[in-house]
């Protein structure tokens, strides 16, 4: 016997299938908005990330510049060390010259003379004093350019004392330096001093390199 299905199965099948396009287009779709979601939040984190990192580059930076602040003012300090340092290792270089110019002069210098004043400048000096005569002077010179410290002297001038005949008796005896004459004597400072100047510099430089 045959059966047939009176039934309509065709449009139940066309519910079923509608059924299952909308239950599979809500998967879709949630499936979109779950993989939005998770994109978002991804890129959040990463935004999130970047900005501490920028954060800690810019405090990082303030940090080298407050450093670099400082650096140089340390670097002015040491440049100002420095150039003391080079002017007491200069003084300390012709403390040796000096004092044996001056020994020198105390050996050379007539015993019918002496000296009020002696200046340097440089390489040139200045020796003032009262002398005798201009033959004491000459004599002055004569050792001086013997000497092997001074050279180029020369006596820029002889000022003989006061006649003092006219003046009033005294009791009192006179010294024999009043009736001395002032005399001026230039001179430059021998060839031989400058390299000793500049051995006791080179020491004292080493001194301080050792003393590092």
């Amino acid at each position: 016997m045959v059966k047939i299905n009176l039934l309509p199965w065709r449009e139940e099948l066309r519910e079923q299938r509608k059924k299952q396009f909308i239950l599979f287009s809500a998967a879709v779709a949630m499936l979109g908005v779950v993989a939005v979601v998770m994109a978002w939040l991804f890129y959040d984190h990463k935004l999130n990330d970047q900005e501490q990192a920028n954060q800690l580059i810019t405090s990082t930076n303030q940090n080298l510049d407050t450093q670099l602040k400082s650096l140089d003012g340390l670097q002015e300090r040491r440049n100002a060390i420095v150039e003391r340092m080079k002017l007491i290792q200069g003084l300390e270089g012709q403390r040796p010259v000096s004092v044996r110019l001056i020994d020198e002069l105390v050996r050379v210098t007539p015993s019918s003379m002496y000296l009020t004043k002696f200046t340097r400048t440089g390489d040139k000096f200045t020796i003032e004093g009262k002398a005798e005569s201009p033959n004491t002077v000459a004599e002055l010179l004569r050792n001086l350019e013997a000497s092997p410290w001074y050279r180029n002297v020369f006596m820029n001038s002889f000022l003989a004392a006061d006649d003092k005949k006219d003046q009033a008796p005294s009791s009192v005896v006179p010294r024999v330096e009043e009736s001395y004459g002032s005399f001026v004597v230039s001179a430059d400072l021998d060839e031989i001093g400058q390299p000793i100047a500049q051995e006791n510099k080179i020491d004292n430089n080493s001194n301080t390199g050792a003393a590092q």
